[in-house]
């Protein structure tokens, strides 16, 4: 089934679910950038990577610019940016935004 949208850019698109959701994006043929912390970040092949502040709003719009969805693949580490990401999805003119909620479940320590 072809894709409605083509441009994606992935949160967390270089971490275990995100590389994932990244390298099934591009296997249906999506042009995927991740967002991530830093320029150097491995990522999928055939994916571009964009360096963001995820503390800075302005820098957050630009970098969703031209993209049709937003994917937040955050770990629970980032769980916090995920408002301000949304809100400069918004202002990009992202058509639709998948959030991503990651929770940790650990073992119960009775020691």
């Amino acid at each position: 089934m072809p894709l409605t949208f083509s441009s994606f850019a992935v949160a967390g698109g270089a971490g275990g679910l995100g590389s994932l959701i990244t390298k099934e994006l591009l296997a249906q043929g999506a042009k995927v950038t991740v967002l991530s912390r830093s320029e150097t970040t491995k990522v999928p092949e055939g994916a571009s990577v964009r360096a963001v502040d995820y503390s800075n709003a302005e820098d957050l719009v630009k970098a969703l610019e031209g993209h049709d969805v937003l994917v937040s693949a955050l770990n629970a580490g980032g769980f916090p940016s995920q408002p301000a990401l949304v809100d400069a999805a918004k202002k990009a003119g992202i058509k639709h935004v998948v959030p991503s909620y990651v929770f940790l479940i650990s073992q119960p320590n009775y020691d």
